[in-house]
């Protein structure tokens, strides 16, 4: 049977309790039985008890192409070319839950660009109807709701500056997460899921203090485990799906989908918000900015710290190049700390939202605070905020230690790097009980440089904490899904540990289970390299900023 879907159709409606919900979710997460209520949509008939609400636009509309129930399946999407069709769901509460869980089955044929899921702002979108419109459903972005972009068209260009990013031919299936109008991040999934055959998916949202944690399988494959997005705390929202096609025309099929959720929550105390720049210009003029910023004297009550770092315009333009950069908060005495780094984009502004809850000592009280970045160009304006949001949290920093900071020179027999990176060691407090080494390096210099290095150069690199070695391989291979993008320049190319336009992200090794030995003892080494070509003015380099973390029991 075949039944199309003009304005709302009515598809099976089931309330259960969570046992058919069927995710397979790891023991440390929330059990089955600690969900509440939810409900199930079979899509095996369009007799039964709730509303779905389809739209169609493009060809998919005038040729009557809107999303129908067929062969016990939603057709979401007909074989049509320049069309989008969506579905609203109903919410399964008006209130915001502290965890949400949802599955589904989804079939994508050959041709289609991409499809999205969205849990839309019951404030902003109600409790039921249409999904609003959205421009490309791979990348579903709307304001203050979440989203899952699965994108099936990313064509190679061997273009350095223009058209796609993909210039190394990598796999075309990617699967993004959004969160209030933005994308977050993108990752190549090991499956392509364009291949016409049905793929599990599920979903795990657990709104934590100062954001959520969100889990998210495709199949057996976890692509996202637990990732945290700061800010996106909890609120209400039901389900939305869409698809598109554009030039090429496939088909995208829906099955089984289910939500559930946990106990109701209150809306959260919103964070409070300390600002240290605002539109601050950073030029050749203006190499730094720097002010005492009044932090609170206590944090006990916060459990996140948030940073938030925008780029914007200046008078006359963006600066075309991307520089390396950073935000330093100081010590009583002095010291400066690396609070994060980050590399500015080719000529356009961005905003990043990191997480610095691990400098929480060094963020209360009266405290001097340094953006920091040369440039020879126009430059940016320059806003930093940080939020502390009140809420629980399972640690507690209370000592940062600086072990490397500089920019050593690699691959100098008469410089050996050994010399910068001495081994350190760190005494701990009998109340430690965690501890966290935390390593920023990115890699500088190019050609004639032998391996293009630093920059063009991945290199193995070990760290070993109280004899237990850690292996790493600094390089970075998914510049080109940077969510700051599309950039002027070399944006899209594979780099030593960064990429233009993003924050670097560090390396960290948790070092909890040698807290019993009092004592850290840490060593840090590189595979061996041996610059050949060396020129004078072009040294290949690896900027570091190394702490540990110690924290106690909140």
């Amino acid at each position: 049977m075949t039944a199309p879907l003009p304005s709302t159709i009515l598809v099976r409606f089931l309330v259960i309790v969570v046992p058919w919900f069927a995710v397979a979710w790891s023991q440390d997460e929330a059990a089955p039985s600690a969900m509440g209520l939810g409900y199930r949509l079979a899509f095996d008939s369009a007799n039964d008890a709730t509303e779905l609400e389809a739209t169609a636009i493009g060809e998919s509309k005038e040729l009557d192409g809107a999303p129908r129930i067929a062969d016990a399946r939603l057709h979401l999407l007909p074989k049509m070319r320049k069309s989008q069709n969506a579905v609203g769901l109903r919410a399964p509460s008006a209130s915001a839950a502290r965890v949400i869980e949802l599955s589904w089955v989804l079939t994508m044929s050959t041709g289609t660009e991409g499809c999205g899921f969205a849990w839309l702002d019951v404030a902003r979108f109600g409790e039921r109807g249409a999904s609003p419109e959205i421009g490309s459903w791979e990348a579903p972005s709307l304001p203050g709701s979440f989203g899952i972009g699965f994108d099936a068209s990313d064509p190679v260009s061997s273009d350095p500056f223009h058209g796609s990013g993909n210039v190394y031919d990598r796999p075309q299936h990617e699967v993004s997460l959004h969160w209030d109008g933005a994308e977050v991040m993108k990752k190549v999934t090991a499956s392509d899921f364009r291949d016409e055959q049905p793929h599990a998916v599920s979903l795990r949202l657990e709104f934590v203090t100062g954001g959520a944690e969100v889990t998210v399988r495709l199949d057996q494959e976890v692509v996202f485990d637990r990732f945290f997005i700061p800010s996106m705390t909890a609120f209400a929202g039901r389900p939305a799906f869409g698809a598109r096609n554009d030039e090429t025309a496939g088909e995208v099929w829906l099955d089984e989908f289910a939500v559930a959720r946990g106990e109701s929550l209150s809306p959260p105390e919103p964070p409070l918000q300390i600002v240290a720049f605002d539109a601050a210009p950073n030029n050749r003029r203006n190499p730094s900015n720097e002010a005492e910023v009044a932090f609170p004297e206590d944090t006990a009550r916060f459990g996140r710290i948030v940073c938030v770092l925008r780029l914007d315009q200046p008078e006359t333009r963006f600066d075309p190049w991307d520089r390396i950069a950073h935000v330093f908060a100081f010590g009583d005495d002095g010291e400066r700390f690396e609070l994060l780094r980050y590399v500015t984009p080719y000529h356009r502004g961005h905003e990043w939202k990191v997480d610095v809850t691990d400098f929480r000592p060094l963020l209360t009280g009266l405290r001097r605070i340094r953006q920091a970045c040369i440039t020879q160009g126009p430059g940016w304006r320059v806003t930093l905020r940080f939020d502390f949001y009140p809420g629980p949290t399972d640690r507690m920093a209370y000592r940062v230690v600086n072990l490397w900071s500089g920019k050593p020179e690699i691959g100098n027999p008469n410089a050996p790097i050994e010399a910068f990176y001495q081994p350190r060691s760190v005494a701990l407090d009998p109340s430690t009980a965690f501890a966290k080494v935390r390593l920023v390096v990115t890699g500088h210099g190019q050609e004639p440089n032998t391996g293009n290095a630093a920059e063009f150069l991945p290199i193995g690199r070990t760290l070993t904490v109280n004899g237990e070695s850690f292996r790493n391989l600094l390089w970075k291979t998914d510049n080109y899904l940077n969510p700051c993008r599309p950039q002027g320049g070399t944006w899209k190319f594979d780099r030593a540990g960064w990429a233009p336009g993003d924050v670097v992200r560090a390396w960290e090794v948790d070092a909890s289970h040698h807290i019993a030995e009092k004592e850290l003892r840490i060593e840090y080494s590189l595979d061996p390299y041996v610059n050949e070509t060396p020129r004078k003015g072009n040294k290949p380099t690896h900027a570091t900023e190394a702490q540990v973390i110690l924290y106690r029991e909140p």
